[in-house]
């Protein structure tokens, strides 16, 4: 075996440990900041409907509150709503 060719696996190994440290770490990132951002997007998605249906219930429960209006009920939905999503 020559010295190039001992050279060259050596450095290939080392090159191929570099290749495979760098990919695992961007595929390790991406993974991460992938899961964070769906996370984020399923739980806004749960606040939009259950937003939406406190517009609902606040019609229904206008009765259960009647010194507030329509919006006060609704304001009230809402902050248990958020106070429950975003702790």
């Amino acid at each position: 075996m020559t010295t190039l060719t001992q050279t060259w696996g050596y450095t290939c190994s080392f090159c191929n440990k570099v290749a495979s440290y760098i990919r695992n770490s961007f595929i390790a990132a991406l993974f991460v900041w992938m899961t964070g951002y769906l996370d984020a997007l399923g739980r806004a998605i749960q606040v939009s409907r259950q937003i939406e249906a406190n517009q609902k219930l606040a019609h229904m429960l206008r009765h259960e509150y009647p010194h507030e209006d329509y919006a006060g009920v609704l304001a009230i939905l809402n902050d248990k709503t958020l106070k429950e999503y975003y702790k």
